[in-house]
C-alpha cells in the first residue's frame, strides 16, 4: 500500500492539489442539488449527489497520502443562477479543467509509477463524471 513517506514532494503537491479540487467540486455538487430539487429535477439531484459522493470518496482516498490539513471545508460557491444550463455548464467546465490538470500532473517527470496511475484514474473519474452530468442533462431536457 502506498504511504505518504513513500512519496516525493512533487507527488505530494500533485495529490494535494487533487484533494483540494475534489473537495471543492463535491461541495459544489451538493450545493447545486438544492436548486435542482426545487426545480423538481430528480434525475439531476441523483446525478449531482452521486458525483458529490464519488468526489468525497476520492478525497478520502487521497487524504492518507497527503495528510490532513485541519479538515478545512471549502467555502460554498455563490448561489447558482436559476438557469440549470448555466450552472451545469460551469460544473462541466470545472470538471474538464481539473481533469486536464490531473492528466498534466500525471506527466510530471520523476513521479512514482503508482502516483501516475492514481492521477490517471482521477482524470478518468472527472471525464466519466462529465459524461454522466451531460447525459443526465440531455435526458432531462428531452
Amino acid at each position: 500500500m502506498l504511504e505518504k513517506t513513500d512519496l516525493s514532494p512533487t507527488a505530494v503537491r500533485c495529490l494535494d492539489r487533487q484533494l483540494a479540487e475534489a473537495l471543492d467540486l463535491a461541495v459544489w455538487c451538493y450545493h447545486l442539488s438544492d436548486p435542482a430539487r426545487c426545480d423538481g429535477d430528480r434525475l439531476m439531484v441523483v446525478v449531482l449527489e452521486r458525483l458529490a459522493s464519488d468526489l468525497t470518496d476520492l478525497a478520502g482516498a487521497i487524504v492518507p497520502l497527503v495528510g490532513d490539513h485541519g479538515g478545512t471545508i471549502p467555502p460554498l460557491p455563490a448561489h447558482p443562477s436559476s438557469r440549470t444550463d448555466t450552472w451545469v455548464a460551469q460544473l462541466d467546465d470545472d470538471l474538464r479543467q481539473v481533469g486536464m490538470v490531473a492528466r498534466l500532473d500525471a506527466m510530471t517527470p520523476g513521479l512514482e509509477t503508482s502516483v501516475v496511475r492514481l492521477l490517471s484514474k482521477i482524470a478518468a473519474l472527472y471525464q466519466s463524471s462529465r459524461e454522466l452530468l451531460l447525459t443526465s442533462l440531455g435526458r432531462a431536457g428531452a
